[in-house]
């Protein structure tokens, strides 16, 4: 799974949001907020680590939290970023 080309993750003060870029404008129709947790998987993505158990990896070096939490919880993202169109 990786982000759909055409969103881009912005912060804008201390909030995340990943937003809708087309032919270089941004539709603020549909955005999403993020939390740090969240735009950090995000980037992860974006940077090319995809595969839910190499993210759930990043988790623990960030984090304390053991591999099947951190897991569970990155399958869960996932299936959510899933639902709403974000990733393919």
């Amino acid at each position: 799974m990786k982000p759909k080309s055409n969103l881009r993750l912005r912060k804008i003060g201390r909030q995340y949001m990943i937003v809708n870029t087309r032919q270089e404008n941004v539709d603020l129709s549909d955005v999403f907020t993020l939390n740090e947790t969240a735009a950090g998987l995000w980037q992860q993505m974006i940077q090319g680590t995809t595969a839910p158990e190499e993210l759930a990896d990043w988790l623990c070096e960030i984090y304390e939290v053991d591999r099947e939490t951190a897991l569970q919880d990155v399958k869960k993202q996932l299936a959510q970023w899933k639902a709403y169109g974000l990733i393919d």
